[in-house]
């Protein structure tokens, strides 16, 4: 295992909490980074306190303009052992997103996330991980969320064009493709599955990182019902409501 800190932007959602938790507890230290500070203190000194670990928590907004001193910071010190973008943005409904809504989805989606990534890997150690985390939204475009869906489509394939670059010299990249979670950004969405527990999404997702996976779906249910839906014709596809 590479040493370092392990640092994740985004720290303050959901799933983030709980993979930080879930590191916490095998001991590991954190560098939590969300976009309010007084938030990822919080986390930062519940974790140190319960697990007895050394967390840190700084503020990093990708809509700030000075966002990029973060990264200034990380690539100064030590090797990070990995690195967990947990930052995201829902867009507004199909047809009603305006400019801002559009530029706001597409920048914090993907556009934030690239840059970060590509600013933080002199700080990640060559045996360390990145992580990314996307969404099934990016399988196939679809009329309710399709800002959305390609903006993660387009984490997807950085992901996968970085873990190509990087493969057999520098850290992994796993890149996680993220049904529906019960958090934040799911809360009261009707018509849609169950959200998955985030201790039990945590945790999929350290194994799949340890395993060295490239791209994964958590949980495991959506890799089938993505291949179908992805397999569907058009004809077909265009007349389901999804």
């Amino acid at each position: 295992m590479a040493p370092g800190r392990i640092a994740i932007l985004g720290a303050t959602s959901t799933v983030a909490r709980a993979l930080a938790a879930c590191y916490a507890r095998e001991g590991q230290d954190l560098l939590l980074c969300g976009r309010s500070l007084p938030e990822a203190e919080k986390v930062a000194q519940d974790l140190s306190l319960r697990y007895g670990i050394a967390a840190e928590a700084c503020l990093f907004d990708p809509d700030l303009p000075d966002y990029p001193q973060v990264l200034w910071r990380l690539e100064g010190g030590p090797p990070l052992q990995g690195v967990v973008w947990a930052i995201g943005t829902m867009s507004a409904a199909a047809g009603e997103a305006g400019p801002d809504d559009i530029r706001q989805t597409t920048w914090v989606n993907f556009g934030a996330a690239v840059a970060a990534i590509e600013g933080l890997l002199p700080a990640v150690h060559a045996k360390g991980f990145i992580v990314l985390l996307s969404s099934v939204a990016g399988e196939r475009g679809r009329r309710k969320n399709y800002v959305y869906g390609a903006a993660k489509a387009a984490l997807t394939t950085y992901g996968q064009g970085l873990n190509h670059r990087l493969a057999g010299r520098g850290p992994r990249v796993t890149v996680v493709q993220l049904g529906v979670v019960d958090s934040q950004m799911t809360w009261g969405m009707a018509g849609g599955p169950s959200g998955a527990a985030p201790e039990k999404v945590a945790k999929a997702i350290i194994r799949a990182v340890r395993a060295g996976r490239g791209r994964v779906h958590v949980p495991a249910v959506w890799g089938p019902i993505m291949l179908l839906l992805r397999l569907l014709p058009e004809p077909v596809f265009n007349r389901l409501q999804v």
